[in-house]
């Protein structure tokens, strides 16, 4: 494939239109959505907002439309989970079956070819507006076509077998100057893809969950080093928190659904913040 640097802004704004004639809520484009930060600069933008799923609480997630909809409403990254069919097609899926996005039942992406995922589309059921049209299933070198380069691009492999995370390393690898965009996005301790983050010169980000850290004590100790930045989940308890700050590494908070949760994660310190409620929280921040 032949990269292009072909301009959003037109696209972007007429997502905007879409998304809001679908019922999402009136979006209007910020004057963010031209900016195409790499991960340097993404730092350095206080309070940064990264668009999970695409806006999973907005729009069926990791859908085309709701990335180019979270450009538009202004996201500064963009966060998406992947999974691989039995042909070889990598495309966004946080779990491991369609069931919960499309409703069928023990349909296992691994087992499946692409043009039988394409069959279906992705339910609106999870989003505010339940009535919404429902989208496609987006490709993999679809969304680094439009996206790689353009924005920081937060990238779990989720369920993938192991044995394919070389196909997806090089997917990546395509597009000129993967390390300034890509961030190796997993739970803390998938290391494995803290330590090939840093081999292919990428930023990653571990994310603990309060939770976890009661059930297993010695887990931040174990897993922290291996990640260049960390995250955890909003509504933790403060003594938690802290113990993450103190680590000196900059510090996201997930998910976020509110701008009371936005308010929070300020107040905390956190660096910038995995939203899924974009049209709720990216208001708020402005």
């Amino acid at each position: 494939m032949v990269w292009t640097r072909r301009a959003v802004l037109a696209g972007a704004g007429l997502a905007a239109v879409g998304a809001a004639a679908a019922g999402a809520g009136p979006l209007v484009p910020s004057a963010r959505a031209a900016a195409a930060p790499d991960v340097d600069q993404l730092l350095a933008t206080p309070g940064f907002v990264v668009a999970h799923r695409g806006g999973s609480r907005d729009w069926p997630e990791m859908s085309a439309f709701a990335y180019t909809s979270a450009a538009a409403l202004g996201a500064d990254a963009l966060e998406l989970s992947l999974s691989r069919t039995s042909d070889g097609v990598w495309f966004g899926l946080h779990d491991g079956t369609l069931d919960r996005t499309s409703g069928t039942q023990g349909f296992k992406a691994s087992e499946h070819t692409w043009a039988e995922v394409a069959s279906y589309r992705i339910s609106p059921s999870t989003t505010r507006d339940r009535t919404q049209a429902k989208r496609p299933y987006a490709r993999l070198e679809e969304l680094l076509e439009r996206w790689g380069g353009r924005r920081v691009l937060f990238v779990d492999p989720k369920a993938a077998s192991a044995r394919f995370h070389p196909e997806l390393v090089a997917a990546l690898r395509k597009v000129p100057s993967s390390q300034d965009w890509v961030v190796a996005k997993a739970p803390v301790d998938t290391t494995w893809w803290a330590d090939a983050a840093r081999r292919e010169g990428w930023r990653s980000w571990g994310f603990f969950w309060a939770k976890d850290l009661d059930a297993d004590p010695g887990l931040l100790a174990r897993t922290a080093g291996a990640w260049d930045l960390l995250g955890m989940d909003v509504d933790a308890p403060d003594a938690r928190w802290k113990q993450v700050l103190d680590l000196g590494a900059p510090v996201m908070a997930h998910v976020l659904t509110s701008s009371r949760q936005l308010e929070r994660a300020r107040a905390l310190g956190a660096a910038g913040v995995m939203v899924s409620d974009l049209v709720a929280v990216l208001p708020a921040r402005r």
